[in-house]
C-alpha cells in the first residue's frame, strides 16, 4: 500500500516544473484542515494571553510559582495584539479563508449553472419524502405539464431524456449558493481588519490632561489636546451625576475639533476616540533656577500617593537640566484616617517641595525639602519654586483603530450574506417521468432536503400546486416516522 501511495504521488508530480510543484503544495498547505485547526488554536492561545495581560492572573501565578516571576515580568511587558506573531497568525488565516474559497468556487458555480440534471430510482426511494402522479398521458406531456407548473413557481427546470424515461431536475434560489463567497469575504475583512488595527491602532489607557493644558497624543498622530475645562456634578445624595470634559484637538498648534466627552459620550475625531474615564487635582507650578531660566511652567496632576503622606496627592516632576528630581505633596485629603501616619501636616493652601538626586552627575547629594504657600516663592537648592494656583486634570482613554470601517463592512457582508443563505435557501427537486405500462405516464418528484423540514414542507406546498393546475390528486410518500404526542393525562 505504502507502494502504491508513494506510486501515485510520484505520477502527480511527473511532467510538472518545480514551480508547480511548489504552488501545489503551497495551496494544499493553506486547504489543509488540520494547518487550520491549529492556526485557530494558536490564534485562541495568543488572545487568552493578551486577555489576561490587563488582569492579576499573571500576579498569581507569580506568587504560587515564583520562578516564573522573569516570565510574568515578560508577559505583562508583552503588548500581545500590537505584536508581530499576532499579526501574522491573522494573516495566515486570511490567506487560508481566501484560498479556501477560491478552491471551492469552481464546484460551487459548475452547481449552480450546469448541474446534474439525470438521478436514479434508487435515489427517489431512499428520500424521506416524495410524491407521484399518475395521468392517462404520455411521458412527453406530463413532463411538459410538470415543467409549465414549476416555472410558474418561479424555479428553473432542465429535462434530459434517458431511454423511454425523462429525467427533471428543478431548483430555485440558485444564486443563493453564492452567499457563502460574501460570508468568506467578511471573515477576510474581519481578519484584515484586525490586522490593520494591530499594526496601526493603539490604546492609551492613561491620558492625563490638567486644565488649561495641552498634552501631544504621540503615536505618529501629530495631534495635541487641550483641556478647556473640566466640570462634575453630583445629584443630591453625592452620587456623580456627569464628569464632562471641554476638549480642542490641534493640528501644528491650530484646532481641528472641539467637543466634550462624557463617561457614556466620547469624542470621536476620525478614527480616534477620547473615552472620560476619571480626574483629580493638579496644581500650576512656576520653577526657574538662579539664571532666571524657567524649567517648568504649567500644570502638574497630582497623579499618585506620597509615603510620606499616605492620603495625600503626590506627583513627580524631573528637571532634566539641574539634574535634579521634584516631588510635590498636597495636604491629607483625609486627615481623620490615621493622623499619626501624617508626618508633614499640611494645611490648606501649602505644598511640600522635596528635591532629589537625577543621575549621577546630580549636583545634589541629599534630598532638600521645603514647605511652599500659594502665592509666595519658596527657594530651595538654587531653584524658585512658586505655587501659583489649584487646578483639576482630566483622566482620558484614547483609542485609535483604523480597522473600524473595515469591522462595519465585515458586518454587512456578514449579515448580507447569512440573510442570502437563510432567507432565500437554495430549494432543489429531482424526478423521473416514465411510462405506468397501462398507456398512461407516472412521475415521481423528490426534494433535495435531507432533514431539512422547511424544505420538505415547500415542497408539499409544491405538490400543492401542481395538484390544482393539473388536476390530478399525487401519493405522498414519507419514510419518517410520525411525532409521537405525549399523554396530557387528562
Amino acid at each position: 500500500m505504502a507502494q502504491l501511495s508513494t506510486t501515485a504521488g510520484r505520477s502527480r508530480s511527473a511532467g510538472r516544473s518545480p514551480g508547480e510543484i511548489v504552488v501545489d503544495r503551497i495551496w494544499r498547505f493553506f486547504c489543509s484542515v488540520r494547518v487550520a485547526v491549529y492556526e485557530i488554536a494558536i490564534l485562541a492561545l495568543l488572545v487568552l494571553i493578551g486577555t489576561l495581560r490587563g488582569s492579576s492572573v499573571p500576579r498569581q501565578i507569580e506568587d504560587r510559582l515564583p520562578f516564573t516571576a522573569p516570565l510574568v515580568d515578560r508577559w505583562y511587558s508583552w503588548d500581545v495584539f500590537h505584536s508581530l506573531p499576532f499579526m501574522a497568525i491573522l494573516t495566515l488565516l486570511a490567506v487560508a479563508i481566501a484560498i479556501c474559497t477560491l478552491n471551492r468556487a469552481p464546484a460551487i458555480w459548475a452547481a449552480i449553472s450546469h448541474p446534474t440534471v439525470t438521478t436514479t430510482h434508487g435515489f427517489l426511494q431512499r428520500t424521506e419524502t416524495s410524491a407521484r402522479i399518475s395521468t392517462g398521458d404520455v411521458p412527453a406531456t406530463l413532463a411538459a405539464h410538470l415543467e409549465t407548473s414549476l416555472r410558474a413557481a418561479k424555479y428553473r427546470v432542465l429535462t434530459e431524456r434517458r431511454g423511454e424515461e425523462i429525467h427533471l431536475y428543478a431548483d430555485r434560489f440558485r444564486f443563493a449558493r453564492l452567499g457563502t463567497f460574501p460570508f468568506h469575504l467578511a471573515l477576510i475583512l474581519v481578519l484584515l481588519g484586525g490586522i490593520v488595527g494591530a499594526r496601526w491602532g493603539f490604546r492609551e489607557e492613561i491620558f492625563v490632561i490638567p486644565e488649561g493644558s495641552v498634552r501631544p497624543l504621540g503615536h505618529g498622530t501629530d495631534l495635541s489636546v487641550r483641556l478647556d475645562n473640566f466640570s462634575d456634578t453630583y445629584r443630591e445624595d453625592g452620587v456623580p451625576r456627569e464628569y464632562r470634559s471641554d476638549l480642542t484637538l490641534l493640528r501644528d498648534g491650530e484646532p481641528v475639533k472641539a467637543g466634550s466627552a462624557t463617561v457614556n459620550h466620547p469624542l470621536t475625531y476620525r478614527d480616534i476616540v477620547f473615552y472620560q474615564t476619571s480626574f483629580g487635582q493638579a496644581v500650576v507650578l512656576r520653577i526657574t533656577d538662579d539664571q532666571g531660566r524657567v524649567l517648568y511652567d504649567d500644570a502638574l496632576p497630582l497623579e499618585f500617593r506620597s509615603t510620606l503622606n499616605a492620603d495625600a496627592p503626590a506627583a513627580s516632576l524631573d528637571l532634566v537640566p539641574v539634574g535634579m528630581q521634584l516631588r510635590v505633596i498636597a495636604p491629607d485629603e483625609n486627615p481623620w484616617n490615621a493622623p499619626e501616619r501624617d508626618t508633614l501636616n499640611l494645611q490648606s493652601g501649602q505644598l511640600y517641595f522635596l528635591l532629589r538626586p537625577l543621575g549621577p552627575e546630580s549636583p545634589l547629594t541629599t534630598p532638600a525639602g521645603v514647605v511652599g504657600r500659594q502665592g509666595t516663592a519658596a527657594s530651595l537648592q538654587g531653584l524658585t519654586i512658586d505655587f501659583v494656583r489649584e487646578r483639576r486634570f482630566s483622566l482620558l482613554q484614547v483609542g485609535r483603530n483604523p480597522g473600524i470601517p473595515i469591522f462595519i463592512g465585515a458586518a454587512f457582508l456578514m449579515v448580507g450574506g447569512l440573510a442570502v443563505t437563510f432567507y432565500f435557501p437554495h430549494r432543489r427537486l429531482r424526478g423521473i417521468v416514465a411510462s405506468d405500462g397501462n398507456g398512461g405516464s407516472r412521475a415521481t418528484l423528490a426534494p433535495l432536503a435531507r432533514r431539512d423540514w422547511s424544505a420538505q414542507r415547500v415542497f408539499s406546498r409544491l405538490i400543492d400546486d401542481v395538484e390544482e393546475q393539473l388536476g390530478v390528486r399525487a401519493a405522498r410518500i414519507s419514510t419518517q416516522p410520525p411525532p409521537s404526542i405525549a399523554p396530557t393525562g387528562d
